[in-house]
């Protein structure tokens, strides 16, 4: 599936707040365009984004000067969009209001490996050009149900706002 662009929350262990790039890196890599067959490939760049622009997550009060949250990378001019005051890219899952949504679809990609966008769809990151569409499992988030895995993760979980060009 090729689309002009896809917003992805990912999501991370918590021990990956101190290199988000490289897990972020790891995490996508199996979705990449050249990596996949055509019908499985999501995306050709990706970068941090959606708290300068009103579509990341909100901050739960008394946590909006936190150093653990993740702010938007630079675009592809290399500029940085200001955030938002009380608003980013990420952070860990205590310090986000997912009750308040600032961009209302989202695909999600879970703890692990399944990238489920919020129709249903769904691939994982073990599946290769010899997965057949007969040897894959059955998705683990039901279609719609995106927001309730995430309010299911624990606490600690990273969860991260990441914008996709395909």
């Amino acid at each position: 599936m090729v689309l002009a662009h896809i917003w992805v929350v990912v999501c991370l262990p918590p021990e990956a707040i101190d290199d988000v790039q490289t897990a972020l890196t790891r995490a996508l890599a199996p979705f990449e365009m050249y990596e996949q067959p055509a019908e499985r490939s999501m995306w050709d760049t990706w970068r941090i984004r959606g708290g300068g622009e009103g579509a990341g997550f909100y901050v739960r009060p008394g946590y909006e000067d936190d150093p653990r949250l993740i702010h938007d990378t630079p675009n592809y001019a290399g500029h940085v969009l200001p955030t938002n005051r009380g608003e980013c890219a990420g952070g860990p899952k205590a310090l986000l209001d997912l009750e308040r949504e600032t961009l209302r679809w989202s695909d999600v990609l879970t703890l692990n490996g399944w990238w489920v966008e919020e129709s249903g769809v769904w691939a994982h990151s073990s599946w290769d050009e010899n997965t057949s569409y007969a040897d894959e499992p059955d998705c683990p988030v039901l279609p719609g149900g995106n927001k309730n895995y995430l309010a299911a993760l624990p606490e600690d979980t990273l969860l991260v706002r990441v914008y996709c060009h395909g």
